[in-house]
């Protein structure tokens, strides 16, 4: 009897061990979740922004960012400039 419960024993090590490397990307996965949701709510932004269509296309128009605090990035063409390229 000694022997089938060290087996039972070894045995559930054994799945226990199989189950780590399933278990340890999800607690991971946790645990950064949790700790953007503690960023996000630490911030201190009370106006989170939102999107608005103009007639130049989608804008983000809010948020606690003034552009200047934006790097400068490579200015977008206009719709026009791009059906004239398409010919």
């Amino acid at each position: 009897m000694a022997s089938s419960s060290g087996g039972a024993a070894r045995s559930r090590r054994r799945r226990l061990a199989d189950a780590v490397p399933l278990l340890a990307p999800l607690v991971l996965a946790a645990a950064l979740a949790g700790a953007a949701v503690v960023t996000v709510e630490q911030a201190g932004c009370d106006d989170v922004g939102h999107y608005v269509v103009t007639e130049r296309g989608v804008e983000f128009t809010g948020g606690c960012l003034t552009p200047s605090q934006l790097p400068h990035g490579v200015p977008h063409r206009d719709a026009g400039d791009l059906d004239a390229r398409r010919g």
